[in-house]
C-alpha cells in the first residue's frame, strides 16, 4: 500500500534511527568531526557489548514496554545505519547499498512481546492468561531453536519468508477467487456512442500495455524509492515484472503460478479477448509483423465485437469454472486438460499478456443499498451507480451477465463495458494493488492527453481475423457448468457491497491535525466498529515491505489497546448497537448522545496516544519488524523442525488473531477511481479506502448471510465516527 511509504508524520514521540546520530553527537563516542562511520562503528560496538542479546520476557506486556523499546532501539541502531558503513563503490547516489537488504528475522523476544500486546484487546482475560503461559513455554523450548532455523534460512535464501507468505496468503486458500480474493477497480467512466468507441478505447489501452511491456523487457522501468522513513531508500520492483503474462493455476493440493521467464522472453505476444462468453486469441506482436499498431488492434477488436453476437451457437461458459472453490476448479481443470484442444486453449489463456473483457451492462438491481443522508454517487452511467460498477469489476454480475466472460485466474483482466464503465479485476497473488493502479493510471493519462483519431470506418483487412477459441465440452464438464452457474450466482447474491463517499473533509483537514491520513482513517474504522458492536476485532491492514528483496506486505494490526481505550471514551458508555437499524432519521436522532462525561482535552490526549501507537505499528512493519511474517515463519518452522505445530499455533487466541473480521487497505489513486473487495471471512467486513484532499472514498463489503453485518450500516457508522473526530480535533 503506497500510503505506508508516504507518511512522514512521526507521532510516536520516539527518535528515528537516522536522528540518533545527531542526538548522540560525535564527541560522545570519541569520533572525529565529520566521521559518521566511526561514530556508528563505536555505537554498534557499545550496544553489542553492553546490551544483552537475550533478556527474559516480562510476565505482563504492559510492564515490559521499556524492555521492548530497548530491544527495538538496539535493533534499529544495529541495522539501519548500514548505509553510513558502506564503501562508496557499494552505494547508490543516496548512500544506500546497491543491493536490497534481505527481510530481517526480528528478535524472538520482540515478536512474542508484540504478539501478546496485539491479542490483548481482542481476546478475553482468560484466553490472554492461557496464551501468556504458552508463550513462556514456547520461549523456553522450542522457540529459540525455531528462531535460529529462520536466521539460518535467511542466510541461504533471497527472501526466507516469501514462499511461506505466498502459500499461506494465496496458494493454500481454497475459497473462490471472485469476491473473496480478487479485487475489482473502477476507473472514471468514458462516453461511448458507438461500437467503434468501445473498440478504439480498448485498443488504446492495449497499445499502452504493449508500450509498458517493451519498457519492462528493455529493463528501463524506473526504480521507486521510499518517500519517508529512511527517505530515498530503494524499493523492490520485482512484482511490477509479474503483472503481464502471468496467471494463477488451480492445484489439487496447492495452487501454483505461471510466471514468464524474464531471461528467455518469447518473440511473439498475444492477448485473449472475451466477448459474450466467447474467447478470441489476438496476436499483438510477432516476428513477421512486429508489434500491432493502435489502428490494427482496433480493427481486430471491431471484428470481435461484430462476430461474437452473430455466432449461431451459444458458447460454453467455461469461465464460470474459474469462479469455483479452488480444489473443485482444479479437478475440472484436469478434466479439461485431458483433451488436446482444451489443453492448448488453457495454455493460450495462461500465457496471454492480459485478458480484455468486453462486457454488457449490469441491471440497476446491483445499485447501492445506502442509508438516508448518504452522499449520492459521483460516477453514474445511465441508471447505474458506482456500487453497480464495482460489482461488475469484482464478479461480473452472475451467469446471466458477465461472470462467464472472465478467467479469474488471470492476473490482469481489463474490463470495458458498452456503456462506458471500465476497470479491472486482478488476481492478487502476483502483485499488490500499487503496481496495477500505477500502470492503468499511466495509460489513462496518456489516452486523455492525446485525442482519439477520426474514425474512417475502414478496417485493416490485411490482418487475419483473431482465432476463436473453441472448447471440447464432455458430459461431465457440462454437468459441472450447471453446478458452477448455481454456486456462483448464490455467492454473488450474498455480497453486500457499498461504495460510500465521505465528503465533509479529506486529507487536507486530517493533515492539519498533525496526523497521518492513514493512521487517522484506521482509527476511524476502529471507532466505527466499536460504535456498532461494543468491542474491537482482529484487523488487517496491508503494509508494504518493499524496502527488502522480494518484499511484499506484512500486517498492521490496528485493533490496539490504545485504540480500544480511545473508542470506549469516545462512545461514552453507549451500549453496542448490534441489531439492524431502521434508516428513519428521527430514530437516528433519538439515539445520539447529547452530553459529554469526559473533557475534550482528555479525549484528544487518548486520540494522540492511539495515533502514536498506530504509527509505531506501521513503522515497525515497513522496516521489517512486524509480527505476522515472523509468527508465520515460526509456525512453519515448528512443522518442519518439530514435525507438528506447537500449541502456540493451535491456541484459541491464535485462531482469533488470524480471523480478520475487519480487512482493510488504503488504495491511493491519482484519478477519481477506487478499488474494492469482499470480506475475507463470512462474518466480517472488507473496507478499502482512497483519501482525496476533500473527501474519502470507502468500498465497504459484508455478506447478507451474516445476520449481524451490513455494509451500509457500517458506512453510516463511519460517517458518524469521522464527524465525531472532526469535532474533537478541529481548531
Amino acid at each position: 500500500v503506497a500510503s505506508q511509504e508516504e507518511s512522514s508524520n512521526n507521532t510516536t514521540g520516539e527518535s528515528s534511527p537516522s536522528a540518533l546520530f545527531t542526538k548522540f553527537g560525535g564527541s560522545l563516542f570519541g569520533a572525529a568531526s565529520g566521521s559518521p562511520q566511526k561514530v556508528v562503528t563505536n555505537i554498534r560496538g557499545f550496544l553489542s557489548n553492553r546490551l544483552p542479546g537475550t533478556i527474559s520476557i516480562p510476565s505482563v506486556p504492559d510492564t515490559g514496554k521499556n524492555f521492548l523499546s530497548l530491544l527495538r532501539w538496539k535493533d534499529q541502531i544495529l541495522s539501519l545505519p548500514k548505509k553510513w558503513l558502506s564503501q562508496a563503490s557499494d552505494t547508490d547516489e543516496f548512500g544506500f547499498p546497491e543491493n536490497l537488504p534481505k527481510v530481517p528475522v526480528p528478535p524472538l523476544e520482540q515478536t512474542m512481546m508484540d504478539y501478546l500486546r496485539a491479542i490483548k484487546p481482542i481476546v478475553t482475560p482468560h484466553q490472554y492468561e492461557r496464551t501468556d503461559k504458552i508463550v513462556k513455554q514456547f520461549m523456553a523450548h522450542p522457540g529459540p531453536k525455531l528462531h535460529q532455523f529462520l536466521v539460518d534460512k535467511k542466510e541461504t535464501e533471497d527472501n526466507w519468508a516469501y514462499n511461506y507468505w505466498l502459500n499461506d496468503m494465496y496458494m493454500d486458500i481454497t475459497i473462490p477467487l471472485p469476491i473473496n480474493s480478487n479485487p475489482g477497480m473502477v476507473l472514471p467512466p468514458r462516453r461511448f456512442t458507438t461500437v467503434h468507441d468501445v473498440a478504439r478505447f480498448s485498443a488504446r489501452i492495449i497499445d499502452g500495455i504493449l508500450e509498458h511491456k517493451e519498457m519492462l523487457d528493455s529493463g528501463n522501468l524506473p526504480p521507486e524509492r521510499a518517500a519517508s522513513r529512511e527517505k530515498n531508500q530503494p524499493l523492490c520492483m520485482a512484482q511490477y515484472y509479474r503483472l503481464l503474462g502471468s496467471c494463477r493455476r488451480a492445484g489439487i493440493d496447492r495452487d501454483s503460478q505461471y510466471l514468464p521467464d524474464l531471461r528467455n522472453l518469447p518473440t511473439s505476444q498475444h492477448i485473449v479477448v472475451c466477448c459474450r462468453n466467447q474467447m478470441y486469441c489476438v496476436v499483438v506482436k510477432a516476428d513477421q509483423i512486429g508489434r500491432l499498431s493502435e489502428d490494427e488492434i482496433f480493427s481486430q477488436l471491431l471484428y470481435i465485437l461484430s462476430d461474437a453476437p452473430c455466432l449461431p451457437k451459444t458458447p460454453p461458459m467455461i469461465g464460470l469454472l474459474t469462479a469455483e472453490p479452488r480444489r473443485v476448479w482444479a479437478k475440472d481443470r484436469e478434466m479439461l486438460l485431458t483433451d488436446e484442444q482444451n489443453c492448448r486453449n488453457i495454455e493460450l489463456i495462461e500465457q496471454s499478456l492480459i485478458l480484455l473483457c468486453l462486457d454488457e451492462t449490469l441491471p440497476p438491481s446491483f445499485n447501492a443499498r445506502g442509508f438516508v443522508g448518504a452522499t449520492p454517487s459521483y460516477h453514474t452511467t445511465n441508471d447505474r451507480d458506482e456500487t453497480n460498477m464495482a460489482h461488475e469489476m469484482i464478479h461480473g454480475g452472475g451467469s446471466d451477465c458477465n461472470t462467464a466472460n472472465r478467467w479469474f485466474d488471470k492476473t490482469m483482466q481489463i474490463i470495458v463495458c458498452n456503456d462506458g464503465t471500465w476497470g479491472l479485476c486482478y488476481e492478487h497473488s502476483s502483485s499488490e494493488g500499487i503496481a496495477v493502479v500505477q500502470l492503468l493510471e499511466k495509460i489513462l493519462k496518456k489516452i486523455d492527453e492525446i485525442p482519439s483519431p477520426e474514425e474512417s470506418g475502414v478496417t485493416q483487412h490485411h490482418l487475419a481475423p483473431p482465432e476463436r477459441i473453441e472448447w471440447i465440452v464432455k458430459p461431465e464438464i457440462q454437468k459441472r457448468l450447471l453446478e458452477a452457474k448455481r454456486d456462483v450466482n448464490r455467492r454473488i447474491e450474498d455480497l453486500d457491497f457499498y461504495v460510500y463517499r465521505y465528503q465533509s473533509y479529506g486529507k487536507i483537514f486530517i493533515k492539519s491535525c498533525k496526523v497521518s491520513p492513514d493512521v487517522y482513517i484506521q482509527l476511524a474504522l476502529q471507532l466505527a466498529y466499536y460504535k456498532l458492536y461494543g468491542f474491537l476485532v482482529s484487523t488487517y491492514e496491508s503494509a508494504s515491505t518493499r524496502r527488502f528483496l522480494l518484499g511484499r506486505v506484512d500486517c498492521i494490526r490496528s485493533a490496539s489497546s490504545e485504540a480500544l481505550e480511545w473508542a470506549k471514551v469516545m462512545c461514552q458508555g453507549e451500549g453496542a448497537n448490534v441489531a439492524l437499524e431502521s434508516d428513519k432519521e428521527e430514530e437516528e436522532d433519538a439515539r445520539k448522545v447529547t452530553f459529554s462525561i469526559y473533557g475534550k482535552d482528555h479525549l484528544q490526549e487518548l486520540f494522540r496516544i492511539a495515533a502514536a501507537r498506530q504509527t509505531d505499528i506501521m513503522v515497525q512493519n515497513i522496516l521489517g519488524n512486524g509480527i505476522d511474517i515472523p509468527l508465520l515463519g515460526l509456525r512453519e518452522a515448528s512443522r518442519e523442525v518439530e514435525g507438528d505445530y506447537h500449541e502456540l499455533f493451535t491456541d484459541e487466541s491464535y485462531k482469533i488473531a488470524q480471523c480478520f473480521l475487519l480487512s482493510t487497505s488504503q488504495v491511493a489513486c491519482s484519478t477519481n477511481s477506487f478499488m474494492g473487495y469482499g470480506p475475507v471471512t463470512p462474518r466480517g467486513y472488507g473496507c478499502s479506502y482512497n483519501p482525496h484532499p476533500d473527501e474519502i472514498i470507502f468500498c465497504v463489503s459484508s455478506f447478507f448471510s451474516a445476520d449481524n453485518t451490513s455494509a451500509s450500516r457500517y458506512a453510516k457508522s463511519l460517517q458518524d465516527s469521522l464527524d465525531m473526530m472532526r469535532d474533537l480535533l478541529k481548531n
